[in-house]
């Protein structure tokens, strides 16, 4: 099975780069389409969809659109993502995920694969609050994460590509406490079976 990714920006797919295979495992092949933005996504996905519907006659994939909620109404976001794919035809091979609140959540998620990374965290920080339940964060997760590598010494704050390329690379699939990861990945090995 072959799985035609669309995401948002870069960080989105150098992450899914190291964590969409640990997922799929090695006989289906991927391909991630980064956009400009969320809004430059939304703005082409009718576009795109029809020409993937127009594939499907000789081609077999599936569809993953894949953004970062950004503290919008959740419900009214997914419902543009399933107009888009019904409007184009392809709703029957298509998964629709949103990131709860940004990407940095499934990092936040999995307090061992950050610290692989950044190892001044120290491993009681899974005790705290946010880190139980990352996709509760207010206030921005990538603001979270920025000020607690600032607060362990890390002076250059976070970069988000580099921070998506390398913690990503140290994910355990089966132990992130995102409820958005965690509904990404079901999604996926279900659109896969």
């Amino acid at each position: 099975m072959h799985i035609e990714f669309l995401v948002e920006e870069i960080s989105m797919r150098m992450a899914l780069e190291n964590i969409v295979p640990k997922i799929i495992g090695e006989e289906h092949s991927f391909q991630i389409h980064n956009f400009r933005s969320k809004q430059d996504l939304l703005k082409k996905l009718g576009e795109r969809l029809r020409a993937y519907s127009r594939l499907r006659v000789s081609w077999e994939f599936k569809i993953v659109v894949l953004l970062d909620e950004d503290r919008q109404d959740c419900k009214a976001l997914k419902q543009t993502m399933v107009n888009a794919a019904k409007s184009a035809g392809v709703d029957d091979i298509i998964l629709h995920r949103i990131v709860v609140e940004e990407l940095e959540a499934w990092f936040i998620g999995d307090v061992n694969a950050l610290r692989q990374v950044f190892p001044k965290i120290p491993e009681t920080i899974s005790a705290k609050v946010n880190f139980r339940k990352p996709d509760q964060i207010l206030g921005g997760t990538w603001e979270t994460l920025d000020k607690l590598l600032l607060q362990y010494g890390y002076n250059t704050g976070l970069i988000k590509t580099e921070a998506a390329k390398e913690i990503s690379k140290f994910m355990d699939i089966g132990k992130n406490r995102s409820p958005s990861f965690n509904s990404f990945k079901d999604g996926l090995l279900k659109l896969i079976s």
